[in-house]
């Protein structure tokens, strides 16, 4: 076997999250088709008597990379279930828009037998989680949308996203070619297990995701959804604005705020914080679901 690469990464690795998932307390992911073109790697927790949760990963992220912070605090309260969207991670197939992410999250639904799930997005996952709630509202129970809104500041986004992508894709672009094949075989750190799950999404991802959110605007038919959405609303965010944020309360119907002192990067910076945030949520969507 060749010399595991990890060792000779650049001194950019030391100034990554040092993400810590307990790797043991996580549900082992699974691969299932969605369509005949289009299959992703699925999570789930698998408490069938316990209200499903749904949770959307944002741009640049997995289901797990996004969501394993929520996953080892709210296991055992919730039915937790996360997937990779297309584009990211395992999520392989199909064309990529929102429109269509919104439909896989539904198809989720389908193939778990879930009735009315709670429907949880992070920054684009909360744009899909507005789409799907948009196609088919009695399908749900209810949103709980986190650091997203309306639409985004499109400079502030390709700041945020694709200036760190630029300054740590000589790290993120060795892993998947010198290491994967590599430890595919092995018991991953929690770091290695990162950054293999960070390199997973393209720079041309990252830039049709940009465009994507850039176009996106629900401002014209916010109204119309009729189910409970709780916003997690992150204070400091560039990304979503809180007047985006504020925005998107005004025009939903039913909904709760619950903010959080953080940024667009609030599950990774302030974990357990968040974490409470959206037990808050999911609770106030489910005390409140038709």
């Amino acid at each position: 076997m060749t010399r595991n690469s990890l060792g000779s990464l650049p001194r950019s690795a030391a100034r990554l999250p040092r993400m810590a998932p307990d790797m043991a307390q996580l549900p082992a992911g699974r691969i299932v088709t969605l369509t005949d073109d289009v299959t992703t790697r699925l999570y789930d927790t698998g408490e069938e008597h316990l209200t499903p949760v749904v949770l959307l990963h944002g741009m640049a992220a997995t289901g797990m990379l996004n969501w394993y912070q929520t996953f080892q605090r709210l296991q055992g309260e919730y039915r937790l279930i996360a997937f990779d969207q297309r584009r990211h991670g395992m999520g392989h197939g199909g064309p990529f828009d929102f429109t269509a992410l919104s439909e896989d999250v539904l198809r989720v639904a389908d193939h778990l037998e879930l009735d009315k799930p709670v429907v949880g997005g992070y920054s684009m996952g909360g744009i899909v989680a507005q789409l799907a709630a948009r196609r088919d509202p009695s399908r749900l129970g209810g949103l709980v949308l986190a650091a997203t809104g309306t639409g985004a500041e499109r400079n502030a986004l390709e700041k945020i996203t694709l200036g760190g992508f630029l300054r740590s894709s000589p790290l993120l672009n060795a892993v998947p070619v010198e290491v994967a094949r590599e430890i595919d075989d092995e018991v991953l750190s929690a770091h290695t297990w990162a950054l293999r799950e960070l390199s997973s999404v393209s720079f041309a991802t990252h830039r049709t995701v940009i465009g994507e959110v850039a176009r996106f605007n629900s401002t014209s038919w916010l109204r119309e959804l009729d189910l409970p959405v709780a916003i997690v609303k992150t204070m400091r965010d560039i990304a979503f604005p809180r007047w985006i944020q504020d925005e998107m309360a005004d025009l939903l119907p039913h909904s709760a705020v619950f903010p959080i002192s953080a940024g667009h990067a609030a599950c990774a910076t302030h974990p357990g914080t968040f974490a409470r945030r959206m037990r808050t949520g999911i609770g106030w969507v489910v005390s409140n679901s038709h």
